[in-house]
């Protein structure tokens, strides 16, 4: 009864978001990313607490108008250093890019915009070292339409679709993500979300399948320029997790964040002409002698 109304009027707002254009009334305005951009964390809590010992070094070449070699090495194990090589290119209005790690496994991207006016359309795929051409990962296809007003996004992969939209009206944002699969002709619990911005603070709440006992809630705060708070609660589990951020100048800052479960982060970081550093200390408070650093470089 209400779950499946629920779910076909979470699919139907999906569809209405790509079907309709410019037909979407003028007070609704484009929010920037999608239903993804709706529900990723702040990165107040999210980005720059790292602990990898890695190295990444950036290159660029005028081959094809245009080429980047990206070298990642990160020190897995005090004798063990793990490697990826990923080149990045625009061939004929298409960006393509390839990934190879040190297992021989090779992930490999294919995207161009426009496509039909508003559409960018990206396929991926990989194999997996050591395999062969036959057992190559069947082809993502996905499909991000902007146009107007209407930002929509429908991902197929075999026989599993998934598909996600959203609608901004004012400093209220709406949107609802669900899944298909054709082949059992089952249709997924949607992701419901929706956010509320204003002035300086933005609020957002999320909810994971229908059984409504898996929802969060966060809260974003900007105190000024330099200083940004923020907070998240989980029903599932009733976690959370509060965090600070502070801009030192113009080339580092410094973040913090802790959560119930005592884990405690830092994180810094510094720019520089061609290189960039980030360093992160986690700490967990119940015990410790329990710690881990990192510290990683960016060249280029």
């Amino acid at each position: 009864g209400f779950a499946m109304f629920t779910r076909v009027c979470a699919l139907a707002l999906v569809a209405s978001a790509s079907a309709a254009g410019t037909a979407v009334p003028g007070s609704m305005r484009l929010r920037g990313g999608g239903f993804s951009a709706l529900t990723d964390m702040p990165s107040v809590l999210d980005a720059g607490y790292g602990t990898a010992n890695k190295l990444d070094i950036t290159t660029k070449s005028d081959v094809n108008g245009g080429t980047t070699l990206k070298s990642t090495f990160t020190r897995a194990a005090s004798d063990k250093i793990s490697a990826v090589l990923t080149a990045s290119s625009k061939l004929y209005g298409v960006a393509v890019s390839a990934t190879a790690d040190g297992a021989g496994t090779i992930k490999a991207k294919a995207s161009m915009s426009d496509v039909i006016d508003g559409v960018k359309l990206t396929v991926d795929t990989s194999l997996t070292g050591g395999a062969k051409i036959a057992d190559i990962a069947t082809p993502k296809v996905t499909a991000d339409y902007i146009a107007g007003d209407v930002a929509a996004s429908a991902s197929v992969s075999g026989s599993s679709l998934e598909a996600s939209a959203t609608y901004t009206i004012g400093d209220i944002c709406i949107g609802a993500a669900t899944s298909y699969d054709s082949a059992a002709g089952t249709l997924g619990d949607p992701s419901i979300a929706a956010s509320y911005t204003m002035g300086d603070t933005s609020m957002t709440a999320v909810m994971n399948g229908l059984s409504a006992d898996d929802m969060t809630a966060t809260v974003a705060h900007t105190v000024s320029d330099d200083i940004s708070l923020a907070g998240t609660f989980a029903s599932k589990d009733s976690s959370f997790s509060v965090g600070a951020a502070y801009t030192i100048d113009s080339a580092s800052s410094v973040k913090a964040k802790i959560n119930s479960a005592g884990l405690l982060n830092l994180g810094y970081a510094r720019k520089m002409t061609g290189a960039s550093i980030n360093a992160g200390l986690e700490v967990d408070t119940n015990n410790m002698d329990s710690r881990k650093l990192g510290v990683s470089m960016s060249l280029s």
